[in-house]
Formats: structure tokens, sequence, C-alpha cells
């Protein structure tokens, strides 16, 4: 076997290994839970613990421009992975990759989750059951940086990650999921 033929292998594996992983997260959601941007529920239904909860418009504005940081190239040209610059936040952006076409991030604490298709329609998810593994060794993606491939771009700010696809997206932070859109 020659090395070329190894390490392509090898990287189809860690591939393959990383989308079982981000869908066994995401099984212990409910096919019930989706949202859109436009979608509106009771906020008190996502912050209650280990349930599912439907995307909860906050009081205040909710980001309503398309994130316009410095652009930082993927770790591939299907997607890859980054952590906010405080650590609580970590998204994984793949696009074709393994068969899957999504954005999901999560934040540690409080523990929740969200998963955002290419049409900018997403899914919450509140719970430790909602967490995937964060990588060791997960590039920062810095304040004002933003980040992205195929219909997928995401934008680290002080107030939390931004994802948009197709027009609208979410805002996760240490408060919740709010709707954005570009």
């Amino acid at each position: 076997m020659n090395l070329g033929h190894l390490t392509r292998t090898t990287r189809i594996v860690t591939i393959s290994a990383l989308g079982l992983g981000v869908g066994l997260a995401l099984s212990a959601c409910s096919p019930g839970t989706s949202s859109s941007a436009a979608s509106t529920s009771s906020s008190a239904a996502a912050s209650a613990p280990a349930t599912h909860s439907a995307s909860a418009p906050a009081a205040t504005a909710a980001p309503t421009a398309a994130p316009s940081g410095t652009l930082v190239p993927m770790q591939t040209a299907a997607g890859g992975e980054f952590l906010s610059p405080s650590g609580n936040i970590s998204c994984e952006v793949d696009y074709h990759q393994a068969g899957v076409t999504q954005v999901y991030c999560q934040t540690a604490t409080p523990a929740r989750s969200v998963t955002m298709a290419a049409t900018g329609k997403y899914t919450t998810c509140t719970g430790q059951q909602c967490l995937g593994n964060s990588g060791t060794g997960t590039p920062t993606l810095a304040y004002g940086t933003a980040t992205g491939v195929g219909p997928f771009r995401c934008e680290s700010a002080t107030t939390g990650v931004t994802c948009v696809a197709d027009g609208k997206g979410f805002q996760i932070s240490t408060s919740g999921v709010t709707p954005a859109t570009a």
C-alpha cells in the first residue's frame, strides 16, 4: 500500500468519524424540533434544561446584518471547525463532507446546540445530551473574523457566533440562540 493511498484512506475515515459524531450528538434531539428564523416560541422553553426547544426570538433586537468580518479560510474545501476565543462556543461547518451539509454549533455552558441547513432553517437542542465533542487542537476564530464554505458564513464576535445561509440563520451565545438575517 502506498503512502498517498494510506493518507487518503485515513482522511476519509476521519471525516466519516466526524460525521458520525455529529450525527450521534444530533440524534438526542427529536426530529420535531425544527424551526426557522421566522418562527416563535416561549423563551422559557428554550431555557428548560435537558429538553428540546424551538428557537425563540429575543426581546431585544436580533442581529440583522450579514457577517462582515475578515474572511478566514476553513481547514478544507468541504469545511472545518472552529472555537470562539472564549472557548465556550464550538462550531463545525460541513459542505458535502461525508454526505453532510450543515453548520453545527454548541455552547458548553449552558449546554445547548443548534444545527442549520443550507436553507438557513435551524433546530435547537438544550441539555447535556445535545453536546458533541469539541476537538483538541481546533483553531480559534478571532473576534471580528468570519469563515465559511458553500452557502455558509459564520462570524465570531464578543456577543457570540452568527452563522447565516440563504439570507437567514442564527446567533449563538451564552444568552441563547436567536434568529439572524443577512
